[in-house]
């Protein structure tokens, strides 16, 4: 049995249309007026009197609680946690945040195990930029009730792989729009994040590669003897753009091959390019070494300022003190 004449369902219409001012209005003076010991859910004779937020939530329970409970139910209305979660929405639109993270609070108050207050909650950290309190909030909402309908469980999982994303954890966010697939296949929010997902990782590989190349040189310094002598000699000279060594094609296979494998591939694609019974071997690749990309200090210098040990413009200052240094000898 249903009962649902109340402000719920318009506010629910006015939200729909956009219309902030006369929704937070009509809330505000409803939450005014909720009785002082309201609760979801209480007896009345042999009626159990629970206020359900919707048609979906109402059935879920009779399916899944019915058998634990002989009494009849009796859906009543209103429902005044859902309006402290439709004040938050509105205020959110808004983009009043704080503001409805109070609204939020206070619908948790009355009614700790909604589902929708914990996602919108969670919702909100994000918007906040608190993606660790969010995860947890998300979390909360997909166990917080055991009968929750699946609709609700999806939404909270798909909030948690929202959260993990801005957190960096890119596989536990994609298992996290898996397991919402699984409850509701056709998201197509889902499919668009597992996409950004599988876009993130093919960035994320193309800047390891890009950025990350110059700690290769010092996880795997150089093992060819020549090598290790001619970087010692050309350290403190002037740098040689490589494509004047060896041309730019040339370069470019010798330049990728550093990027992608250290010094074993700088090795390997330059002995290709100039072999080693070249009675030039030596002073081609002295040249080359020259070229920045190459130097063992650039390299140093770079770890240091990806681990915040020093700062750009104290890389920039050692630079220029070393080029003060060539020209003065």
């Amino acid at each position: 049995m249903a009962v649902r004449d109340n402000f719920n369902e318009l506010a629910d219409q006015v939200i729909a249309e956009r219309r902030w001012c006369e929704a937070r209005e009509l809330l505000v003076k409803a939450l005014a007026g909720m009785p002082t010991r309201w609760k979801p859910a209480h007896e009345h004779g042999n009626f159990l009197k629970i206020v359900f937020w919707d048609e979906e939530e109402f059935f879920a329970y009779v399916q899944n609680r019915r058998s634990e409970n002989e009494r009849s139910i009796l859906w009543t209305t209103p429902s005044y946690s859902k309006a402290w979660w439709q004040l938050a929405v509105v205020a959110a639109e808004e983009e009043r945040f704080d503001n409805a993270l109070i609204c939020i609070e206070s619908g948790v108050a009355i009614e700790p195990d909604h589902p929708r207050l914990w996602s919108e909650r969670g919702f909100l950290l994000n918007r906040l930029r608190r993606p660790r309190e969010a995860l947890e909030c998300y979390e909360q909402a997909a166990v917080v009730r055991d009968w929750a309908p699946a609709s609700q469980v999806s939404l909270a999982l798909r909030g948690q792989g929202s959260a993990l994303i801005d957190l960096g954890r890119l596989d536990d966010a994609e298992n996290a729009y898996r397991r919402s697939l699984e409850l509701e296949p056709n998201s197509e929010l889902a499919q668009k994040e597992l996409e950004y997902i599988s876009g993130a990782r093919q960035e994320q590989a193309r800047q390891k590669k890009t950025i990350l190349w110059f700690l290769n040189s010092l996880l795997y310094p150089p093992i060819d003897p020549l090598t290790i002598q001619l970087l010692a000699l050309v350290e403190d000279l002037e740098p040689i753009p490589g494509p004047q060594t060896i041309g730019s094609e040339n370069y470019s296979r010798v330049a990728e091959a550093f990027i992608s494998r250290g010094w074993l591939g700088f090795e390997e694609a330059f002995d290709s390019i100039v072999p080693r019974t070249r009675g030039d071997y030596a002073d081609l690749k002295r040249a080359l070494l020259r070229e920045p990309i190459f130097n063992q200090r650039t390299h140093l210098n770079m770890s240091r300022m990806m681990m915040g040990k020093v700062t750009l413009e104290e890389v920039w200052e050692e630079i220029s003190r070393i080029k003060e240094s060539i020209k003065s000898q």
